[in-house]
């Protein structure tokens, strides 16, 4: 017999043999007689143990019963009484059963917790809240993870407010196993709190007095790392910066309890220019370009231009921003203009624009801003051709709060309200007022249920609508509108049938979503509403669809499939595709 057939069957049998001796070395583990927080724990500490480490001998029996003493003994429980039991397997190819059985024992019990603040953690309500909430009541059963997490609660608060002179004076849990009952001895200093010092910027080249009126803390103001990362969050706001590395620093030696930060930037770069292809039911394939100056000089100015290219529209914008030194990221000027060629259903436009803004924020996060817009407009509507000109002021008024992820949040609530008023007396051709109010709401219900429920409202009050330009009159249809419907294809029509926009509007939407796995979440949905001239005239029209969300990082992507109900509208079956953040 060739020499390499002896080879390949020495290899076979000396395989078989081991699998036949790795398989009857393995047994089967199993735990009685716990109640199911000790099971868990003991199952924890014994899940390192694999089928082949169990064996049956007194040595390995030795090494379990250790680990199930070090489990039980961390929940309070020092003297078990444990048995072994094995199982020899009734047929073959069956591993033994090793059963452990478990008698916890008498529980040692809290007889004292005595926590002992001095310092600043006397007064400071952190500590009192935790102290109050976590220290164990007596004749409470002994939990080693409850001492040692409540040691590492007390160094969180200090590293977190600031008290970096924080020691234990005495920190002891003692036990009297032959008494079962167990004592809390701590006694802590937080010494006293420290204080923010001065704020140092290294690698900006924005001026200093700008970067400083940005920091939301003042020196001698108490220490907190939430301040830290707020001053983080805002500096990268601005958009001058590459990156943001804020650095706290202090030396105990100094009596007077200062940190002192240094504030590490790079300078984003100075041009950036984005292009890109893409494709959404409304506008169909569209080409975007956006050129970013993000820093024009040392006073945070700032530029950018877009053009958006697609069959029924192409626009140019531009927009220069100039940051006030009071408070560079919530106040600030918009100066924006920009050329519009729209040819959409039964509407052809060219517009150019010029509008001045001033934005302020206040305190309650209420976004207030009061503008001036001039707009000429050539533009036929149907069959209504004219040419406008407009100079209207306006205030707008936002606020947006979310819990949870920003992009898909748990909660969360956007409100936008805006009124615009043109009129004759400063060289406007025609009078109206615009009032619109715009609520987004999402909640969640359950773990994996949300609801998001929209309203849109807008009213036009003018003697001469026929003058109104196309993108101030109110259209529906389309995502973000009455879905089931093409894109502005819902308005009342002219003699001949065609759109002529409306001034009223009154939109409704509530969708159902639900978690299904992953990112992946199912929706259901209704959009119902009404575009008219005259309120004896409510034609309301509404729409129903389903759709599927994915999570990703600019925002759920989704896609909708709706149909419209209820009127006998000729509109087909319509398709939507997003992605953004829902708020």
């Amino acid at each position: 017999m060739p020499k390499i057939y002896i080879y390949l069957l020495s290899a076979l049998f000396i395989i078989s043999v081991y699998s036949a001796i790795a398989k009857a070395d393995q047994t089967n583990l199993k735990i009685t007689g716990l109640p199911k927080n000790l099971q868990t724990n003991v199952q924890a500490h014994l899940s390192a143990l694999t089928n082949q480490e169990v064996f049956t001998d007194i040595r390995y029996r030795s090494h379990i019963s250790a680990m199930v003493k070090e489990a039980l003994k961390a929940l309070g429980y020092y003297e078990p009484r444990i048995t072994f039991y094995l199982i020899q397997p009734h047929r073959p190819n069956k591993n033994p059963l090793l059963i452990v059985q478990i008698i916890p024992g008498k529980p040692i019990t809290i007889s004292q917790a005595k926590v002992t603040l001095r310092g600043g953690a006397c007064r400071d309500e952190d500590y009192l809240a935790l102290v109050a909430k976590a220290k164990p009541l007596k004749g409470s059963i002994l939990n080693h993870r409850q001492y040692e997490n409540f040691k590492n609660s007390l160094d969180r608060i200090a590293l977190h407010k600031g008290y970096f002179d924080a020691t234990y004076l005495r920190s002891q849990l003692k036990v009297a196993v032959s008494h079962y009952i167990a004592f809390w001895d701590i006694d802590y200093d937080s010494g006293e709190r420290y204080c923010f010092g001065a704020v140092n910027f290294i690698g900006s080249h924005i001026r200093e007095a700008y970067l400083q009126n940005i920091v939301p803390f003042h020196t001698g103001d108490v220490y907190s790392a939430n301040n830290i990362a707020e001053l983080t969050r805002r500096l990268s706001e601005t958009g001058w910066f590459n990156s943001v590395a804020v650095i706290p620093s202090f030396d105990k030696k100094n009596i007077d309890k200062k940190v002192q930060l240094k504030g590490i930037v790079t300078t984003r770069a100075r041009n950036t220019i984005e292009t890109g292809f893409g494709s959404s039911t409304d506008i169909g394939l569209h080409l975007k370009t956006k050129w970013k100056k993000s820093c024009v000089n040392n006073r945070g100015h700032s530029f950018h231009t877009i053009m958006k290219i697609s069959a029924p529209e192409k626009n140019l914008e531009w927009t220069y921003k100039i940051p006030l030194l009071q408070n560079p990221l919530e106040q600030y000027y918009l100066l924006q203009g920009g050329l519009k060629r729209t040819h959409l259903n039964d509407t052809k436009s060219d517009a150019s624009t010029l509008s001045v803004s001033q934005y302020w924020e206040r305190s309650n996060s209420w976004k207030w801003a009061a503008h001036i817009h001039w707009i000429l407009d050539h533009f036929t509507q149907g069959n209504n051709t004219n040419t406008t000109m407009l100079i209207y002021p306006g205030i707008t008024l936002d606020r947006t709060r979310s819990h949870g992820s920003l992009m898909m949040p748990n909660w969360g609530n956007s409100q936008h309200y805006s009124i615009d008023i043109s009129n004759s007396l400063w060289g406007s051709y025609i009078d109206f007022i615009v009032i619109q109010a715009k609520n987004v709401w999402v909640q969640t219900i359950q773990e994996r249920s949300r609801f998001i429920e929209r309203i849109n409202l807008g009213w036009i009050n003018t003697k001469n609508f026929s003058k109104i330009p196309p993108d101030l009159r109110f259209f529906a249809g389309g995502d973000q509108s009455v879905r089931g419907y093409k894109y502005k294809g819902l308005s009342p029509h002219d003699n001949e049938g065609k759109l002529t926009g409306a001034s009223k509007l009154a939109i409704g939407s509530i969708e159902y979503q639900y978690h299904m796995t992953g990112k992946w979440w199912g929706a259901i949905f209704i959009d119902s509403g009404s575009t008219l001239q005259d309120l004896q005239k409510n034609l309301v029209n509404t729409g129903i669809g389903f759709g599927v969300r994915w999570e990703s990082l600019l925002g759920p992507l989704k896609l909708d499939v709706a149909r419209p109900i209820g009127n006998g509208h000729t509109h087909n079956i319509q398709l939507y595709i997003g992605l953004g953040p829902e708020l």
